[in-house]
């Protein structure tokens, strides 16, 4: 059997291949651009190979980098082995004290590593999970431009009108406090407002009395801030981003969740499972048939605990926070939901706590735990959530 180490980078891979009957290098090292030209020159290697040998392929998991090679690979007919980084570097580690290092040396260690270690072929995706994956991950980002263009006009305001949020607490992004921003900026033309003001301000949500309103050109007209024009000027700026963000993420929504609503996942009859929740989990594990075991599943999402044992000493210690940090967050958001709408996980999560967990984090990993193994049970078995089948 032939056995083909590739490093995967930006603009270029270096490869090569070994015999794994004798060890020896039957294709040193070489570097191939990403680009038509490269792919073909690495074809043209392993078309001259030795039909009768099984060709054995490894790469590392390199996010996006590594996408056109593993649909160049699979096109042509090519099974590969996608690699834990960490797992590939460690048993580098294992097998020389030297500290070099370079994407030559790695594409041989790659090699090595999947002749000496038993390892599963990579399974391409689904469509749709490829799909899910990647829109929830944009729609992360943008929430995350999102919230920081609010902290950008809380830091304007803290300045200009430094009394105006209290009255809105956490809902700065409401309809009324955009418009008031918007359309008044400086305390000084709230403090004007007449009662068409007021009225106008009122009907954009109707969820502010007028008695508020008049609490809040109160406050303007009390107000110590102050308002230099290059703030003002900033204003507009912010509110405009702010608003095409936030149709984006709208718009990424609707998408994601008619995905989910077609494909009606088993995970989604969790009670307190939402459309997006579901389908950032989903996408992030891919396929779960792919794990052998539930356990495999929370490595994966790194909600597991690390555990330091020498002697008579057993030390249990935080989260490991390992493999998908995107798959992490949307768990343990989602899990304490869960545990509203689902007695069952309810009375785990108490349980826990009770225990001597006394941070409410440590409850919520062991119910994200338990949400996991519940997940991967639905959707291994293609069947619906029951209350009386979870324990």
């Amino acid at each position: 059997m032939f056995y083909m180490g590739i490093d995967i980078a930006k603009f270029k891979h270096d490869f090569c291949i070994i015999d794994g009957d004798t060890g020896e290098v039957i294709a040193p090292p070489r570097t191939i651009t990403n680009d038509k030209e490269g792919f073909q020159e690495m074809l043209e290697i392993l078309t001259n190979l030795h039909c009768s040998q099984i060709i054995k392929i490894g790469l590392e998991a390199t996010g996006h980098y590594g996408t056109l090679i593993k649909a160049f690979l699979t096109s042509n007919g090519y099974k590969f082995i996608e690699l834990n980084p960490l797992q590939v570097s460690r048993f580098h580690s294992q097998t020389t004290l030297r500290r070099t290092k370079t994407d030559k040396i790695d594409c041989q260690v790659i090699a090595r590593y999947i002749m000496a270690v038993t390892t599963k072929t990579y399974q391409p995706q689904l469509y749709h999970l490829e799909a899910l994956k990647s829109l929830t991950r944009l729609r992360e980002t943008l929430v995350d431009q999102r919230s920081r263009c609010l902290v950008k006009l809380t830091n304007v305001l803290d300045i200009t009108f430094p009394e105006f949020k209290k009255f809105f607490t956490a809902k700065l992004r409401s309809k009324t406090a955009l418009f008031i921003i918007r359309k008044y900026k400086t305390p000084a033309r709230i403090a004007k407002w007449t009662d068409e003001d007021i009225r106008l301000v009122h009907n954009v949500s109707r969820k502010f009395s007028a008695s508020t309103l008049l609490e809040i050109k109160q406050s303007a007209i009390d107000s110590i801030g102050i308002a230099p024009k290059y703030l003002l000027d900033e204003i507009p700026s912010i509110l405009n981003v702010y608003e095409t963000v936030n149709n984006e993420v709208s718009s990424l929504e609707e998408r994601i969740k008619s995905i989910i609503v077609e494909l009606d996942p088993p995970t989604l009859s969790i009670p307190g499972m939402g459309h997006i929740s579901c389908a950032t989990i989903l996408g992030e594990f891919g396929d779960l048939s792919r794990f052998p075991s539930a356990e495999q599943c929370i490595a994966y999402a790194g909600v597991d605990v690390g555990i330091s044992q020498s002697g008579t000493k057993c030390h249990r210690g935080k989260m490991v926070k390992r493999g998908s940090s995107h798959l992490r967050y949307a768990l343990m958001n989602v899990v304490r939901t869960v545990c509203i709408h689902t007695p069952t996980f309810k009375d785990y999560w108490v349980r826990k706590k009770i225990d001597g967990h006394k941070f409410l984090r440590v409850a919520d990993s062991h119910a994200a735990k338990k949400l996991v193994r519940v997940i991967y049970y639905l959707e291994t078995h293609n069947t619906k959530y029951n209350p009386s089948r979870c324990k």
